[in-house]
């Protein structure tokens, strides 16, 4: 089968013929379908942020983590599940500690190695995946399921942690309205009453958030923070998505969030800020994420099925991988690559 691998850190991975893997005890061989491309596959390209040590993480290895597709076979132990059943491949937690009794199997501390981060991945006409990390499909393709299965889950996790604050009349900040945020706009506006406020640098971003029913669109720059404040007739916003994560991104959510809001950084662009009593308005927090629950993305799935939500995806095949992440590294994709196979 077709596979992009990396074969060296830090140099260029190749499009190789390899064996077709087998699925192991409580594993399900998926044909894949689409497979979402991530800044996250940059990192791990280019400067190892996304592969921690102690993971032990071998080479050769695949890449792509958003992924979905069929399953093809059923290894040994596993039930409930047919063959040609179409799916998505989310994060699989250990299944045993208290966070994932909790629900919350992206936040299991051992959960180890994951398909494409650590185990090979979907930018590949075939992967393996643990069962538990299966989430089954209805009516939605797999080329327009596997965004959602990071980009989507994160995006709409972020908004969830908020999700309490915006009643009717509040008002919420998503800043950088990329392969993230132009879905947490969606996702915004099809569970919440708040207005959506955006801010991107890139006038075709904005142009994408008013399409997906963003309420305000403000280019950024060193004025955005007041234009926001004026927007919100001095009454601050009740919470703020960075999908950015740089110190400029983080310092306009502090300028604008009200006492008692919530910064939710998303973005790993490197930012800090530094704690003190009087950094935040009184009763404000600001708190980072990963990913998503699978609740969270059967939840997310089942509002894109219903046409609640829906990526705005680029399809490439896989034969023109290299390309495509010469486009991503450039910021040249407006919301989110999908690698199809060469036959889709």
């Amino acid at each position: 089968m077709k596979s992009y691998q990396l074969f060296n850190w830090q140099t260029r991975p190749r499009l190789v013929d390899v064996p077709q893997p087998t699925a192991g005890p409580n594993q399900v061989l998926v044909k894949v379908g689409g497979n979402g491309l991530c800044h996250s596959d940059l990192h791990a390209v280019d400067d190892l942020t996304c592969c921690p040590p102690h993971l032990d993480i071998e080479l050769p290895l695949a890449l792509g983590h958003e992924i979905a597709g069929w399953v093809e076979a059923l290894g040994p132990g596993v039930q409930g599940l047919d063959i040609g059943q179409p799916c998505a491949i989310t994060i699989a937690g250990c299944g045993q500690c208290v966070l994932c009794a909790q629900g919350w199997n992206n936040y299991c501390r051992s959960r180890g190695k994951q398909v494409g981060m650590g185990l090979g991945g979907g930018l590949s006409e075939y992967v393996v995946a643990p069962v538990s990390a299966i989430v089954p499909l209805r009516s939605l393709a797999p080329w327009q399921a596997a965004p959602l299965t990071d980009a989507g889950l994160s995006s709409y996790h972020a908004v969830k942690r908020v999700l309490p604050l915006l009643t009717p009349g509040s008002s919420v900040v998503v800043i950088g309205v990329g392969g993230l945020g132009h879905l947490a706009v969606a996702a915004l506006k099809a569970i919440c009453a708040a207005r959506v406020i955006v801010t991107d640098q890139r006038p075709q971003a904005l142009e994408l958030a008013i399409s997906m029913g963003a309420d305000l669109a403000m280019l950024s720059g060193d004025t955005v923070a007041q234009q926001i404040i004026d927007a919100t007739a001095g009454a601050d916003v009740q919470a703020v998505l960075d999908f950015v994560g740089m110190n400029s991104s983080i310092q306009l959510a502090r300028q604008v969030i009200r006492p008692l809001g919530h910064i939710v950084v998303v973005g790993r662009g490197g930012g800090s800020i530094d704690f003190s009593p009087h950094g935040l308005p009184h009763g404000a927090c600001i708190s980072s994420t990963f990913g998503g629950s699978k609740l969270e993305l059967m939840e997310l799935l089942a509002l894109a099925e219903g046409g609640g939500i829906a990526c705005h995806v680029e399809r490439h095949p896989l034969s023109q991988v290299d390309a495509v992440f010469d486009k991503l590294r450039r910021n040249e994709i407006l919301g989110r690559a999908v690698i199809v196979p060469d036959d889709h």
